[in-house]
């Protein structure tokens, strides 16, 4: 479980922040979360190196847009 805050407070039906951790090569992972950045509202990421020292780690909060309700 997260413990931490969301980047902005949601409510049912509105946008909603899904916090998201990336790993793999240190060009791939900062290109990936720029093109993330670009294209929709993310809060700036965070990088680490992963745990192998192999490779990068970053966290970052990417804000899903509410979509139609779902069908019942």
């Amino acid at each position: 479980m997260n413990s931490r805050n969301p980047a902005v407070p949601s409510d049912l039906g509105s946008a909603q922040p899904v916090d998201v951790r990336l790993m793999g090569d240190d060009r791939a992972v900062r290109a990936l979360v720029a093109a993330l950045q670009q294209a929709a509202a993310c809060g700036p990421a965070t990088y680490k190196p992963m745990r192998n020292d192999i490779g990068t780690r970053a966290y970052l909060s990417v804000i899903v847009p509410a979509g139609p309700a779902p069908a019942t």
